[in-house]
């Protein structure tokens, strides 16, 4: 009976799982840190899940606990966007162990590996759309490759959207669950963009509504998806590896952290040590799937391979944040009920060829806006301002392609403690996404009259490297594992020295597109180990 691994629990593990489940002989192991939301918290998610918003009294906790686990999110970098918090904990960032040995240059961010079950899927703003096939031009993997692992991923993926001219560069694919009804900003952008399509979409500019993995259907509008959702509608990882395990399709051991991998005598062999008690655990397959995050990865197979003190590039989509405002007032949007994730997006093609794309995603009102206006404008008596302001400002997060933006350097070196190597991440080319940048920003303000959404260029911040966690290349995907490069995979994501361990995450991506991300993460993954177990294209 054939014997595969996988090692972490994010989305590229999901899309692995999924594949590797398909046949029914394979037994599959999982092994992963694992960190979880400690049991306070925990607690009180579980009895707010158990009623509607109505009913939530502080019977079954405090207004302590309620304000605790609604903690909006916390500054920890100058120009960066604040780090997010899952019910009011770090867990998704904490170091369990997998941060050990981590260091950043200057601004760059650190926590750039999640020990969590599920990975940085407990946390993202779940935005799900395929990449196009313009930006997969520079790949030896096609459109037509990965379509049908895109369709069996959003099989799994309760994806909501609708139907709009997104679809001309991102096709659906599977048909969507209608959105939640949007706030009244979205609703006016969208009007707006319908009366004047024509002369918006010959700016390059393009607007859709939000394409989400959430259970639209059971939204209750409580407000409060972008600090966890407590009836647990918003995708993650860790859902489908809780499904997987339930059924009894694959064993899930947690608490370990992979720190060598290897082959010997023809199988894959990874070691690990057990967190808790730092003993040390072997295990041996037929094949071992390593989806530790791109750079979780990579510093798992710089040590394995021992490639020191050589510094090894990956690509970034940068992230930017653009606030806008609009002549035509909302009402105030303190007092309105709608769901907090992402409602609409701008696509800027800013060269009109579907490849030198950025992508803005626009969110509603959430408390973050208020708690990131200046000081003065949360004295009593500046009220009357800032709820003028509020009743006309969005806030877009954006992206710009890998070869638009700074890259990632990271550096190993041998680990203190014989584990996992030390790490140093940097940043390379910080000027590199101003040209781009600015096309966008002036698309944007060419559009403008026409959606009532003026970008406040002023205040357009770029966040530092590594903070957007849209990473990838480190071992990129070659047509030839002969192009003279050590650190190229073929694929089905292989280094040349090994011939059943895969790297199934972004480390394989030959380019980060700006365009959303998790979706090909998981597709990818589930297309390797499909032709891996020879599902697929070998």
């Amino acid at each position: 009976m054939p014997t595969a691994l996988i090692v972490g629990s994010g989305p590229a593990a999901a899309g692995a799982a999924l594949a590797l489940c398909q046949e029914p002989d394979q037994r599959v192991t999982i092994i992963d840190v694992g960190g979880r939301l400690d049991a306070n918290h925990q607690a009180v998610v579980d009895a707010m899940a158990a009623t509607p918003p109505a009913e939530w009294s502080p019977h079954s906790w405090t207004p302590e606990d309620l304000n605790e686990i609604s903690v909006q999110p916390i500054p920890n970098a100058p120009g960066g966007l604040p780090e997010k918090r899952a019910f009011g904990s770090d867990f998704p960032f904490r170091d369990f162990g997998q941060l050990m040995g981590v260091r950043s240059v200057g601004l760059v961010n650190d926590r750039v590996v999640s020990g969590a079950y599920g990975g940085f899927s407990t946390v993202w703003g779940a935005q799900t759309m395929p990449f196009n096939a313009g930006t997969l031009a520079g790949w030896p993997i096609r459109w037509t490759d990965l379509e049908p692992h895109y369709r069996a991923v959003l099989q799994e993926i309760p994806l909501t959207g609708e139907l709009d001219d997104l679809a001309s560069l991102f096709p659906l694919l599977v048909t969507p669950r209608p959105l939640p009804p949007l706030a009244e900003r979205t609703r006016m952008v969208m009007e707006r963009y319908d009366a004047h399509r024509a002369r918006v979409r010959a700016l390059g500019v393009f607007v859709g509504r939000a394409r989400l993995a959430m259970k639209a259907e059971d939204c209750v509008e409580c407000g409060l998806c972008m600090t966890g959702c407590p009836y647990g509608l918003i995708y993650s990882a860790s859902q489908t590896v809780d499904r997987l395990r339930h059924s009894g399709r694959i064993r899930y051991e947690s608490g370990l952290l992979a720190y060598r991998v290897g082959q010997r005598d023809g199988q894959a062999v990874v070691n690990a040590r057990e967190v808790a008690t730092m003993q040390d655990h072997e295990f041996a397959a037929d094949r071992v799937f390593l989806a530790c995050g791109a750079i979780g990865t990579t510093r798992l197979v710089l040590g394995s391979l021992q490639r020191y003190d050589r510094s090894v590039s990956l690509g970034e989509s940068v992230q930017f944040v653009v606030p806008a405002l609009s002549r035509r007032p909302t009402a105030d949007p303190r007092h309105a009920r709608t769901f907090t994730l992402n409602q609409f997006n701008i696509v800027v093609d800013t060269v009109g060829d579907g490849v030198q794309l950025s992508q803005i995603h626009f969110y509603p009102y959430n408390r973050t806006f208020l708690d990131s206006l200046p000081t003065p404008l949360h004295l009593t008596r500046a009220q009357k301002v800032t709820t003028a302001l509020l009743r006309r400002l969005s806030v877009g997060l954006g992206y710009l392609p890998s070869w638009h933006s700074p890259r990632v350097l990271v550096t190993a070196k041998p680990g203190r403690d014989g584990v996992l190597p030390e790490l140093q991440v940097d940043q390379l080319g910080s000027e590199k996404a101003i040209t781009m940048l600015r096309q966008v920003l002036k698309s944007l303000l060419l559009a403008a009259p026409s959606l009532d959404l003026w970008p406040v260029v002023p205040k357009v911040t770029v966040s530092p490297g590594a903070k957007s966690y849209h990473i990838g290349g480190s071992f990129p995907h070659s047509a030839s594992r002969a192009a003279g490069s050590q650190l190229v995979t073929d694929r089905q994501g292989r280094l040349p020295q090994w011939d059943n361990i895969h790297l199934v995450d972004a480390s394989v991506f030959p380019t980060v597109p700006a365009t959303t991300f998790t979706l090909t993460i998981s597709a990818n993954a589930h297309r390797i180990a499909s032709e891996a177990i020879g599902r697929g294209h070998a």
